[in-house]
């Protein structure tokens, strides 16, 4: 059992790239924490630290983990430009790693889904009202690709919870950095920082 210390609540998929020796620089991208959590969740489960990894190639535990990373996106129509912010790995390697799968190119012209069809299909929804998101990133910016078009999932998400758009920056405010339940977040207004005359 996993013993939590301090104010940071061990992540298992934090873990589970830490495992496969991810760097904090590329947990911090692709799960939207921050590093006192990566450093508490390696503490929490004992993952050592790896020595250095030469030249950026991926490690024999790393690649499994990045080659599954990669299919689900690459199943899910992300681009290789997407799939480059999120999993850091070059165009050849994204492409390399389709062959390997047995993934075909996109169709130039892929059927678009609809706003509420992106969202029941990348939407997670997990313990206590949180949910993460399971479809592209950008960087740290989820990705909702619909109609399209590429927009915050974020904003989308807080519109349909709220039932009006949101005003400045959506942030959550619940324990969970990468949480994207719209009860858990909040715009400016919310957080009281929106310009006087915002929209309330």
């Amino acid at each position: 059992m996993v013993q939590v210390t301090g104010r940071y609540i061990p992540r298992e998929d934090v873990a589970e790239l830490l495992r496969a020796g991810a760097t904090y620089k590329r947990v911090r991208e692709e799960l939207g924490v921050g590093s006192g959590l990566i450093a508490a969740t390696r503490r929490a489960y004992g993952i050592p630290v790896p020595k250095s990894n030469a030249g950026g190639r991926l490690t024999p535990a790393e690649r499994p983990v990045i080659v599954a990373r990669v299919e689900a996106m690459l199943l899910s129509g992300a681009t290789y430009e997407q799939i480059t912010k999120v999993v850091k790995i070059s165009n050849p390697t994204i492409m390399r790693m389709r062959k390997e799968l047995g993934i075909p190119p996109a169709s130039p012209m892929p059927p678009s889904l609809t706003v509420d069809e992106a969202l029941e299909r990348h939407l997670r929804p997990a313990e206590d009202g949180h949910a993460r998101w399971g479809g592209p990133m950008a960087g740290r910016m989820p990705m909702l690709c619909a109609g399209g078009r590429q927009m915050n999932a974020r904003r989308i998400v807080f519109e349909q919870h709220h039932g009006r758009p949101p005003v400045g920056y959506v942030l959550t405010i619940c324990t969970e950095p990468a949480c994207i339940a719209g009860a858990h977040n909040a715009d400016a207004v919310m957080r009281g920082t929106a310009p006087a005359g915002s929209s309330s």
